[in-house]
């Protein structure tokens, strides 16, 4: 048998048909391109597997949702989404613009509306659309919402040291079922503090993303960010605290432990939380080193081990941080970007601490406290992963207005 040979009256078979003895073999051909078929089938699997591979798991969590909203906020304006209309996504912005919530405060945040943008535009690119996006008159609504709100971001108070002691004093750890969400709450405050975390960063981690070292402290793995879309990644360092009520790792293994009662059931789960003592009485949880007063000789003569934490054994992909509901039932979802947003600005609130304070508050506050303690700012930029001088002297300039400033030379 052979393939595109030419025929005994030397005429060019069609190609890629099959002849044999001098006579075309209708069967054979079919075979031929039933197995191209399934060829080119398998090369466009592989294909497209690679284009799904080209956005992050949670990119497309994130545009799923960010797509559902428009769809579902198109059916109800009766207009339509695939292929959307440029003043479409013009008035869908402007809506989202509009949206407050009781107390007059925006919902949706100039990022958040530019996600769902590139949201917009992955849907209509995938399934062959133009994308109205790319439209100038849709940049312009953006550009401008993005100017009147330009100022939000810093203005939001920094949380210092001394505001997350009394936000953590008030919490009623201990308590049924309020101790859950004081140690749930605690590792929020103390890690996004301590690590200058985002808020989509903390909402993103899994308890793999998570390694206990003896003497550093914890490592946390941070997949990728808004400013590292191609998930290079980065760890963050959270070290061991002084005080064990503001120490991140022990705040971290305290909601770890509970977690890990959770499937032994509700009774199980509420001696947990249960024996957990008040913010004021709380001990470190295992032997750690302090570099600041200890030396590894004197650890050793008091019997430390300083090996690794008895960390529990939860799955690798569980969500670190994950929703309670009323009542105290520990569910499977992991905690929202805006859930954390909005529990920051509620223990602020409660406590009485003056505003405006949101989750940001605690990078801020990160920022601000390591400034004012005379960090340069390359180490700053260590743990904040920001990617210019500029962006930290914006916290100088918002929150620290003496630091590094002449007028503290005047002599008055």
């Amino acid at each position: 048998m052979s393939s595109g040979t030419a025929a005994e009256d030397g005429g060019e078979p069609v190609r890629g048909s099959v002849v044999l003895d001098g006579v075309r073999d209708p069967a054979g051909e079919r075979r031929v391109a039933a197995q191209r078929a399934a060829s080119l089938e398998a090369l466009a699997a592989r294909a497209d597997a690679h284009a799904t591979g080209a956005r992050a798991p949670r990119t497309h969590r994130a545009y799923a949702a960010d797509w559902a909203h428009f769809a579902g906020w198109c059916t109800t304006a009766a207009l339509e989404a695939l292929p959307a209309e440029v003043n479409t996504v013009r008035l869908y912005l402007a809506d989202l613009e509009a949206t407050c919530t009781p107390d007059g405060s925006p919902v949706f945040s100039p990022a958040t509306m530019a996600r769902r943008l590139a949201a917009i535009a992955a849907v209509h690119r995938d399934t062959g659309h133009s994308s109205p996006t790319r439209d100038p008159a849709v940049g312009a609504v953006l550009t401008g919402i993005k100017r009147a709100r330009a100022h939000a971001t810093h203005q939001m108070r920094p949380l210092l040291l001394d505001d997350l002691r009394t936000l953590l004093a008030m919490m009623e750890f201990g308590t049924w079922p309020g101790g859950l969400t004081a140690a749930r709450d605690s590792v929020v405050l103390l890690t996004g503090f301590a690590g200058a975390l985002r808020r989509s960063e903390l909402a993103a981690l899994t308890v793999g993303d998570l390694r206990f070292h003896p003497s550093d402290g914890l490592h946390v793995r941070i997949r990728s960010s808004k400013t590292d879309q191609d998930a290079h990644g980065a760890t963050v360092v959270l070290p061991y605290g002084t005080h064990a009520g503001t120490c991140p790792p022990c705040a971290v293994l305290r909601w770890l432990r509970l977690a890990e009662s959770a499937p032994r059931g509700r009774a199980a789960l509420m001696r947990a939380v249960l024996s957990t003592p008040a913010w004021a009485e709380q001990d470190h949880l295992y032997p750690h080193p302090d570099p600041a007063t200890e030396t590894d000789d004197a650890a050793t003569s008091r019997g430390d081990s300083h090996g690794p934490a008895p960390v529990p054994a939860l799955p690798a992909e569980a969500p670190l941080l994950r929703a309670v509901r009323r009542g105290g039932t520990l569910t499977d979802t992991p905690i929202t970007g805006d859930a954390l947003h909005a529990m920051v600005r509620r223990r602020a609130t409660t406590a009485g601490l003056p505003g405006p304070v949101g989750f940001h508050s605690l990078r801020a506050g990160f920022v601000t406290t390591a400034r004012r303690a005379g960090a340069d700012h390359r180490a700053v930029r260590r743990q904040t992963r920001h990617s210019s001088d500029a962006m930290v002297e914006t916290y100088d300039r918002d929150h620290a207005p003496l630091l590094g400033n002449a007028v503290t030379q005047l002599g008055l």
